[in-house]
């Protein structure tokens, strides 16, 4: 009150309260002033010190509660300044409150210091943040603006050496003693709003906004970037389910790696919707267009849907174990955009993929399928001089009524541990490894022509094997194929055709 008394008003002019806060104030002052009569305010000077104990203010941080045992005080003509510990809303601080006064004080006002980051701190300032996502406490500065007739602009940083970090729904946490960066900027609003957060730790990299519910609960955490890992590059939205509850988890755009994903991930009970452009299964194959509905709770599960390499559609579920079963109404269409047999049509196709250490193990089933032109066939078909054969692939095409493959996937290669085709005109085994890097074949099988006839001795050999066949190897590339057969196998009966079958290869063997 005494600073805003005629002829000087220095409150008023910085437009604030002279009840800017309460306490017990102990101080001196100076003042230094010409004597001579009707002394202009340009000629006087005057310092005050001192210190303010039990302060408590409303009205510094509108909508909130400071206080501090004991603040220092100086001002003159120029600025008032109020430093020390404190607490704002109950989350501890070191501060400094400075306010220009004089001439040209618009009401512009600065808080700068440090303050308390934690679980805690985030509830007590109605932060809207999930509960859980921190543990510990880390020091971070602080850089409110306060600004007349505005709500105060908080920008806070911190390096997060002491703070944890747990987003379960991600798969993703941060240890205590790991180091980061955050940066946050908002307008300390009822709610607050909060136009930008920043967060780099190893594993984890997120920018995005934050809007709050009137009670302070998380409306939306929007994330322009998202990056986890190096399974995850991406867009997510994070909305509130409220107070105490996990958010809904929406990935919105971006690419998501299934060879990195990390294993033994345990995320918490809620909901994962997916909007992906691309999950990459191996170096070759990939679902583009990808949307799903999951359920967190015991593991992710739900239905999708998605392209193969921008192709043909697949719908599929994941399950809670990991296991993914997928099936495609047009399998030809299915194989010849995964690159196996690219003039593959028709067809019905059921695959099931489980989670195998850095891989996974499945089985694929396809009904009814015709291919036509495919050098590894067709290099087959010469090898044995079928009449026929060839103008039949090279024509209307080959139909195979079922093939199926066990198999194990892995980040750079396929190894097919037992695979089969069978149709009217021609029978064909398989095992071997397609390296996905190289883009190279090992394999070896029995091919049986005239199958329809041949077939009926399979029962005493493996499923696509005729009582008589060709034993066959197959090396090179898919587009070029070395084939060789062995003629004498055909005048083994199926049950004694192993003699001449060496084991299959295998993904790890040399060659």
């Amino acid at each position: 009150a005494i600073l805003d008394q005629p002829p000087f008003g220095f409150m008023t002019r910085a437009g604030q309260p002279v009840t800017l806060g309460e306490g017990q104030v102990t101080a001196g002052a100076s003042l230094t002033l010409p004597l001579i009569a009707k002394a202009r305010p340009d000629q006087i000077d005057w310092h005050v010190t001192g210190q303010i104990a039990d302060f408590r203010s409303d009205v510094l941080i509108p909508g909130r509660t400071l206080t501090a045992p004991l603040l220092d005080v100086t001002a003159d003509k120029a600025t008032l300044v109020i430093a020390g510990n404190g607490e704002l809303d109950g989350v501890p601080f070191d501060a400094t409150y400075r306010q220009p006064l004089g001439p040209g004080a618009d009401g512009a006002a600065r808080v700068t210091g440090t303050v308390q980051m934690s679980q805690s701190a985030s509830t007590k300032l109605r932060l809207g943040l999930p509960e859980g996502l921190m543990s510990g406490a880390a020091t971070a500065e602080i850089d409110v603006a306060l600004a007349k007739g505005k709500p105060p602009d908080l920008r806070l940083t911190s390096g997060l050496r002491g703070l944890g970090l747990s987003i379960p729904e991600l798969g993703w946490s941060k240890a205590r003693a790991a180091r980061g960066t955050l940066s946050v900027a908002a307008r300390l609003s009822t709610p607050a709003a909060i136009s930008d957060v920043s967060l780099k730790a190893e594993g984890l990299e997120a920018k995005g906004t934050v809007s709050l519910r009137r009670d302070g609960s998380l409306d939306q955490f929007v994330l322009s970037r998202l990056r986890v890992g190096q399974w995850l590059d991406g867009k997510a939205r994070l909305t509130g389910t409220g107070a105490g509850r996990s958010p809904k988890v929406a990935l919105t755009g971006g690419k998501l790696d299934l060879r990195r994903l990390p294993g033994g991930r345990g995320p918490g009970g809620g909901a994962v919707s997916l909007s992906l452009d691309r999950v990459v299964l191996s170096d070759t194959i990939a679902l583009t267009g990808v949307a799903a509905d999951l359920t967190t709770r015991g593991g992710m599960a739900g239905p999708f849907t998605g392209r193969v390499n921008g192709g043909a559609e697949v719908r599929g579920t994941l399950r809670a174990d990991g296991t993914i079963v997928v099936t495609g109404a047009d399998a030809g269409a299915v194989l010849s955009s995964a690159g196996i047999f690219p003039n593959a049509r028709g067809g019905t196709l059921e695959m099931t993929v489980v989670p195998r250490g850095a891989g996974y193990a499945g089985k694929a089933v396809v009904h009814n399928v015709r291919v036509r032109n495919t050098p590894v066939l067709a290099e087959l078909i010469n090898a044995i001089s079928v009449v026929g054969l060839l103008e039949q692939l090279d024509g209307g095409g080959l139909t195979f009524s079922e093939a199926d493959a066990t198999f194990r996937l892995t980040a750079n290669a396929v190894e097919i541990t037992q695979g089969a085709a069978v149709g009217a005109s021609l029978g064909v085994s398989l095992a071997g490894v397609y390296d996905l890097q190289r883009g190279r074949l090992d394999m070896q099988g029995v091919i049986s022509p005239i199958y329809l006839v041949n077939g009926i001795g399979a029962i005493l050999t493996r499923r696509g094997e005729g009582l008589f066949g060709f034993n066959y190897r197959l090396r090179g590339t898919p587009d070029d194929p070395q084939v060789t057969v062995n003629p004498l196998s055909v005048f083994t009966p199926g049950m004694f055709r192993e003699i001449f079958r060496r084991p299959a290869p295998r993904i790890g063997d040399g060659g």
